[in-house]
C-alpha cells in the first residue's frame, strides 16, 4: 500500500466513523486532521511505524513515533488482536500531532493473504 492510499485509507475510515449529521454539517472538518498538516517524510514514518507496530508491538504497548525535523509525532497502541474470517486483526489506537492539530482514533486492521495490512470498516 503506498502512501496516499494509506492516508486516504485511514480518512475514509474517519469519515465513516462520525454520525452523517457531522459530516453533513462540515464534511467532518479534514482539513483540521492532523495527517493534512504532514509533510511527505511525516507520512513515511507515521506508515512504517503502523506497519511496524502492527506487526512487532504487544497488544497495551505504545511505540512512539516522531519527526525531529517537522516536530510532528505520535502513539501507537494496539489494544487487540484477533482473527476474521481468517485473518490476524488487530485493533490500533492512532494519536497524531502535527502542527498543533491532533487526533486519536482506533482503527482495525487486518492482514491480507499477501502480508499486506489494510483497514477494514466498523
Amino acid at each position: 500500500m503506498n502512501a496516499r492510499n494509506f492516508n486516504l485509507r485511514v480518512l475514509a475510515m474517519i469519515a465513516a466513523l462520525l454520525p452523517a449529521t457531522a459530516q453533513a454539517v462540515n464534511l467532518f472538518s479534514a482539513r483540521d486532521l492532523p495527517v493534512r498538516y504532514m509533510t511527505d517524510e511525516d507520512k513515511d514514518l507515521l506508515r512504517a511505524a503502523v506497519l511496524g507496530t502492527l506487526d512487532r508491538t504487544p497488544d497495551g504497548s505504545t511505540k512512539r513515533w516522531e519527526n525531529s525535523k517537522t516536530g510532528a509525532h505520535g502513539d501507537l497502541t494496539p489494544r487487540a488482536s484477533f482473527d476474521r474470517a481468517g485473518q490476524p486483526c488487530r485493533d490500533l489506537e492512532v494519536a497524531n500531532s502535527a502542527r498543533g492539530h491532533d487526533n486519536r482514533i482506533v482503527l482495525t486492521f487486518c492482514k491480507q493473504p499477501d502480508g499486506e495490512w489494510k483497514v477494514e470498516s466498523q
